[in-house]
This record gives C-alpha cells, sequence and structure tokens, in this order.
C-alpha cells in the first residue's frame, strides 16, 4: 500500500486564461475529440461566470423487507453542465453558436426560428494545464439585459456528451533502453484533464 503526501504534486485549477471552443461540422474523419469546424480562442468572458458543474447524482434505494438498510442503492451519476458567459456578439459567433443566419450582402444577422443541435469541443485552460469537454451539446442564447450598466451578451450552456476517446494503459518499461509500451484502450468520457494543454495554431 502506498502512501502519498499530494502537497508537491498538487494540481490547483485557477483564473482561466484561455477558453478554446472547436465546432463539430460532420466532415470526413471527425471523431469524439478531434472536431473538424473552426475554432475560436474566446477573449472577452465575462469574470466568475465560466463554470463545470455536474447534476446531483439519481440515486434508488431497492428497500429490504427484514429492516430499514438498503439491499443496494442504484445511483445514476449526474450529467455535467458547461456555462460562461462572453461579453461579444460578433456575426461568426452569433452563427457558428447560437445558429443565426447572417444575410451575406448586407451582414445583418438573424435569430433563429427554432433550435438546432450543434456539438462543440471546449477547453478551459489555466496555465499549462486544461479541462477538456470532448463534446458538448450546445444550448446557447443571447441576452440583452439592463443595457445601460450592462453589456449584450453570449450566454454559453451546453450540456457534455460522453465522448469515445483511447487511451493508453498498462505501461511497461522498454527492454534494454527502448521505448515504453502501452496497451490501447476506448473508453467513455465526459471531460478529462490535460496537464500538458497546447493552443491552437
Amino acid at each position: 500500500m502506498a502512501v502519498k503526501n499530494t502537497g508537491a504534486t498538487a494540481l490547483k485549477f485557477v483564473k482561466p486564461d484561455n477558453i478554446v471552443i472547436t465546432l463539430y461540422n460532420g466532415a470526413t474523419g471527425e471523431t469524439d475529440n478531434d472536431p473538424k469546424g473552426d475554432t475560436y480562442i474566446l477573449e472577452d468572458v465575462v469574470r466568475d461566470t465560466t463554470s463545470v458543474t455536474q447534476d446531483d447524482n439519481d440515486s434508488t434505494d431497492i428497500d429490504r423487507e427484514t429492516n430499514d438498510t438498503p439491499i443496494m442503492s442504484i445511483v445514476t451519476l449526474g450529467r455535467y453542465q458547461l456555462a460562461a458567459e462572453v461579453a461579444d456578439t460578433q456575426a461568426d459567433l452569433l452563427v457558428d453558436i447560437c445558429n443565426f443566419v447572417k444575410d451575406e450582402k448586407d451582414n445583418k444577422v438573424y435569430a433563429p426560428q427554432g433550435y438546432v443541435v450543434k456539438y462543440a469541443k471546449f477547453a478551459i485552460v489555466s496555465g499549462d494545464s486544461a479541462v477538456i469537454l470532448p463534446k458538448v451539446q450546445l444550448n446557447s442564447r443571447v441576452t440583452m439585459e439592463s443595457l445601460n450598466t450592462n453589456i449584450g451578451r453570449i450566454a454559453l450552456a451546453g450540456t457534455a456528451q460522453l465522448a469515445s476517446i483511447t487511451i493508453n494503459v498498462d505501461k511497461k518499461a522498454g527492454s534494454d533502453g527502448g521505448p515504453d509500451t502501452f496497451t490501447s484502450k476506448v473508453i467513455k468520457t465526459p471531460y478529462y484533464i490535460d496537464p500538458a494543454y497546447e493552443l491552437p495554431k
């Protein structure tokens, strides 16, 4: 049994440096963790509006006939919800995130008549680390409220979907100075932490 002091390896995730969104567009070769649409590095994110929260788990007890201790509890994990507010209503963001329609002649943008399913990959970056939500179903909206003292914004929102990702497990040291070897395994996950994230270029 190992005893580990976490102080030396602590990862403290505060004060995001960047929020990166990459859109899924259905292109050939697109996978759950590798969308092929446009990428936006969002600049004007309103302070203290960014969050990734998990809904409460749903628990159902199977009661026991002879006493008050349940036979077992069936637990369903809560879904992960993303939220952030962007103080920028430029046409490209309205079209790609909120499904507005742009008139290519006079550059007017028109609100959609109904909801359209859109997916995006999010990276919330802090230093070299990032929280990655590989596939989020967007449910964003535009707010124009109290504009004398406030600002119009896109209220980014979405629910993280389970994404299929191939990871490496069962590390074995290479022999005679050769490279380590791993076994590939496919998992499904709503989000992960990347300790060495690189911004798209």
